[in-house]
């Protein structure tokens, strides 16, 4: 009884093994299949094309068409459902195509009519065909190159430098959209994904190549990476357009004078013993800094090299020798938002004679010193242009 018990037991367990074996096939007999088929059309003259290939890629599995020669369609497949996947296709003379796309599901169960569960369906062999036609364009047809000017509101400031980006914002507009299937139609990400364009510049221009550019294709231009300047947006056709340009704004607030002591600005009578006259302060709405070309010795030099002085007994300057010294003795300070003109002329004049007067002091040449808010190159501006009246000189006299 000991040994039939055993056999039993044994058959049993076999017979667990084999029905969950089955139930385990059941699950996996589902063969969901999905084919493609279409034609591949020169999206510049719409003409149908019968010489290229065109392959499948899912996972580690690649699939290679087959196109009929006399008519120029396809059949490509199967692709299992559910998996998404690239649609490759190569045509001599044309620009390469990629299409990724999403997985396809199996088809819907009846709604009405029918007792089919969806367990049904899913466990059964299902075939869908799908027409899906492509565009592929001449690599003849090329876009001529776009010349990119960058500017700002103020164009007395220096050009600037900084980053751009072209992205493809869609399909060649010259594709024809139709297809066998409405919407069915491959789209070539190559030109969407493949073909964005980013590159720095410098003086406020750039030429965007012709071998960068898709003929027809419009692309979201975007300005960036200048200091003290926005992000800026514009659109570009390529086929369509030789230039584009873009305006940006600045960060910061444009740097303006909001005060100054030009009016009280008087030279003291005597010209010995003093070391300090004609003084006048500029205040801004911003901290500052001199960023006169280095070249011309800063804001300091061209004061210097600039001043005019008048005196009852007609004392001379001395003559301007360095671009780092200030000879004739003028101080120019900034500190914080203030900038501030003096003029020592027991340093500047050639001779100190007892009883001489001073009767004016003029600063020349503001329209060469270049001011700008702290860290903001963009927004320098000169002098004189924020002077009022904008102008050149400041006249000090008693």
């Amino acid at each position: 009884m000991k040994a039939i018990g055993r056999q039993v037991l044994a058959a049993a367990t076999l017979l667990a093994i084999v029905g969950l074996g089955c139930a385990e096939e059941a699950e996996r007999k589902g063969d969901h299949q999905i084919w493609f088929m279409g034609s591949l059309y020169d999206g510049a003259t719409g003409q149908t094309l019968y010489d290229y290939e065109i392959s499948l890629v899912s996972g580690t599995t690649m699939i290679r068409g087959k196109v009929d020669t006399n008519t120029g369609r396809y059949t490509l497949g199967p692709l299992p459902a559910w998996n998404d996947y690239a649609v490759t296709i190569s045509a001599p003379y044309y620009r390469a195509f990629v299409s990724y796309n999403a997985g396809i599901a199996p088809p819907a169960r009846p709604t009405t009519g029918t007792t089919i569960t969806a367990d049904d369906v899913y466990s059964a062999n299902t075939t869908q065909t799908f027409n899906f036609d492509a565009y592929v364009f001449p690599q003849a047809l090329v876009a001529p190159p776009i010349a990119v000017s960058i500017t700002k509101a103020d164009t007395s400031t220096t050009p600037i430098d900084g980053s751009i980006r072209l992205r493809p914002a869609g399909l060649s507009n010259i594709q024809d959209q139709a297809a066998g299937v409405s919407g069915q139609v491959w789209a070539n990400d190559q030109d969407v994904l493949a073909a964005v364009i980013s590159n720095d510049f410098t003086g406020g221009t750039i030429t965007i190549p012709s071998e960068q550019l898709v003929y027809g294709v419009n692309y979201n231009v975007q300005v960036y990476n200048v200091p003290g300047y926005q992000p800026a947006t514009s659109t570009v056709r390529a086929g369509a357009q030789e230039s584009l340009i873009v305006n940006i704004s600045t960060t910061a607030s444009p740097l303006v004078m909001t005060g100054n002591t030009i009016a009280q600005c008087r030279p003291y009578g005597q010209s010995t013993n003093v070391v300090a006259t004609a003084q006048v302060t500029f205040t801004f709405n911003a901290m500052i800094e001199d960023v006169t070309p280095a070249t011309s010795g800063r804001g300091a030099e061209i004061l210097d090299a600039n001043l005019q002085v008048a005196t009852a007994l007609g004392s001379t300057l001395k003559s301007n020798l360095s671009t780092v010294v200030q000879e004739r003795g003028t101080s120019f300070i900034v500190n914080g938002n203030t900038l501030s003109f003096s003029w020592n002329p027991s340093v500047g004049l050639n001779t100190i004679t007892s009883g001489d007067t001073i009767n004016s002091v003029t600063y020349n040449g503001l329209g060469s010193i270049i001011l700008q808010p702290m860290g903001q190159p963009g927004l320098a501006k000169t002098l004189s242009s924020m002077m009022p009246a904008m102008a050149s000189q400041v006249y000090c006299a008693n």
